[in-house]
Formats: structure tokens, sequence, C-alpha cells
């Protein structure tokens, strides 16, 4: 059944269901998160340090890019100034990557923006850091707490702008993210009816606060255009 095709009270219920099946997988996944999971490789530095921030799904999918990572090749590494680009070989097809390396603000730019959309780094990424620049940990900018042991703590806001830091997202991208911070504030504000108004005034605010915003920018650029 389509969410067009239910009445309220049925689409209620189907959310209800949906927030409790939730907050199970979320508990199940803190339990699992205890401890260190097995590392593939002994006495690697940022495979200990990957198991001892990120929950035990995320540290399987980083720790799959890492060894993916091992099978790649560095065909060149070009320096200019704080920067080097390294062109990666990927595999046996001839495939080739570019990775960016800023030494001064610890910043690495890949075209497949894997952190921007999944929240941790790719094959390629990870390559350059652990195995050209022998890197032993992940840059705390690529660390979202999100996907980290203590994701119930500390300032969400905190996080989107570190990542926003790192590259400008896009529209899709930006929008995936809204919506779940969306369904957080609408499991929360489901609780009891003052959380509701709490939620509906600051989300009336933020309505007013972009329309002026993009009022003032559409505005300023018919200005220009005019003359």
């Amino acid at each position: 059944m389509t969410y067009k095709a239910m009445g309220i009270t049925e689409f209620v219920k189907h959310y209800e269901q949906r927030t409790t099946e939730m907050r199970d997988i979320e508990t199940a996944e803190d339990y699992k998160s205890r401890g260190m999971p097995k590392i593939s490789i002994e006495d690697c530095g940022m495979l200990k340090h990957a198991a001892s921030v990120y929950t035990r799904r995320i540290y399987t999918r980083f720790q799959h890019e890492f060894l993916q990572g091992a099978t790649e090749r560095t065909l060149s590494a070009e320096t200019n100034g704080n920067t080097t680009k390294y062109t990666i070989l990927k595999g046996e097809n001839g495939q080739t990557e570019v990775v960016q390396f800023n030494s001064l603000e610890n910043l690495i730019i890949y075209s497949c923006h894997m952190f921007e959309s999944m929240g941790w780094l790719c094959c390629h990424a990870l390559k350059v850091l652990f195995f050209d620049l022998n890197f032993s940990y992940i840059p705390e900018k690529y660390i979202l707490k999100r996907w980290s042991k203590n994701a119930k703590h500390g300032d969400r806001f905190e996080e989107y702008t570190t990542k926003k830091k790192a590259v400008k997202s896009s529209m899709a991208i930006r929008l995936n993210g809204l919506m779940k911070e969306s369904f957080d504030v609408m499991t929360l504000e489901a609780n009891d009816e003052d959380s509701e108004e709490i939620a509906r005034k600051y989300l009336y605010q933020a309505r007013i606060g972009i329309s002026k915003h993009q009022s003032e920018i559409y505005n300023g650029d018919y200005g220009k255009n005019k003359f």
C-alpha cells in the first residue's frame, strides 16, 4: 500500500511501527558496537583508529574500502605548493582516479564523493592517506559523529558544519541530509503535543528565513541582469 492510498489513521500506525523498528535496530547496533571488532591487518594504525571510533557496521564498510585501496597503484604524484595530485590506477582495466591532497589543511579531494554521500572515505582516498602518505589515523574532519560509537553525544549542527567545510555538497546530498534530520525531529515531536508545537514553531521560522534569504538572492541577481 502506498502512502497516498493510506488514511491518516493507517499512516500514523505505519509511522509508529517504522519508528519502533528503527529504535530496535539502533539499540541492537549500540550493543554490537561494544568492544573492538576483529581487525583484518594486525598492527595497522588506521584500522585500529577506525575500530575505536566507528560502530561495527560502519567499521566493516570502512575496512572494505581500506582493503580495496590496497589493490590500487599510484601512477604519478605531482606537487604544486601545498597540494599534491595523485593519479591512481584502479584494478587491471586501466581506469584511473585523480585524488588531490592539501597538506596544509589535511584536505583530500576526489571525484566519487563517497564521504559526502555515505560519510566515510573511499578506497582511493585511503590509498593515498595510508599507503602513500603513511597516515596512521583518520583525519578528524572525516569522522562523522553520526557513524561513531558516541553518536548520541555532541552537537549534530557541529557535524554538519564540519562536513560542509570539507566540500560543497550537491543538491541531492543536501536533500538527503535534511530528510534524515527532519525524520529525527518528527520522531521526537510525536511524543507529546508540546514537542509538536515547538517543532512547528521552528519549522515556520526556518521556512520564513529561507524564503527571505532566497528572495534576496533572486532579487539581487535580477537587479544585476536588468541593466
